[in-house]
């Protein structure tokens, strides 16, 4: 059964499975940090939105430790300017929603794919459990800063 906060009539969602322990504290270590507790119990749902439309309209792309990871190793240099940084999604284009590992009480951050480091980051106001929950309603929206 679908969620009522994820609207399926423009495409079919992608849900992903429980990820492993292992898998997150593989990557736990390649961080040097945990994974925000949140984001970790999201995660480990039996079944858990990885891409799809939100009822507010906003187009979603949530990934896995080891998907984030593997986009993080990507972005080479840019990680370097952002210390701490950890992947948990995107807006399906430019927008990256992040969290600054070294401070996770700052919340989810939003920044550009081409972002120079951390001052270019935007504070969405909310805290990464926030983010779960409005993404669960569907009512979370990558422009709005909340708080």
């Amino acid at each position: 059964m679908t969620p009522a906060g994820i609207d399926e009539t423009i495409e079919p969602a992608i849900w992903g499975d429980p990820v492993p322990d292992d898998e997150i504290a593989s990557v736990e270590t390649w961080l040097s940090a945990p994974i925000p507790s949140p984001w970790r119990d999201y995660l480990r749902r039996d079944r858990w939105l990885r891409r799809g439309w939100l009822r507010s309209g906003a187009y979603v792309t949530l990934e896995p430790p080891r998907e984030a990871r593997s986009l993080m190793e990507s972005w080479a240099d840019a990680l370097d300017r952002h210390p701490g940084f950890y992947w948990l999604g995107t807006d399906g284009s430019r927008l990256i929603f992040c969290v600054d590992l070294r401070d996770p009480d700052l919340g989810v951050m939003v920044t550009d794919i081409a972002a120079a480091g951390w001052d270019e980051a935007d504070p969405l106001g909310l805290s990464v459990g926030e983010f779960v929950q409005r993404i669960d309603e569907g009512t979370f929206e990558p422009d709005t800063a909340y708080g």
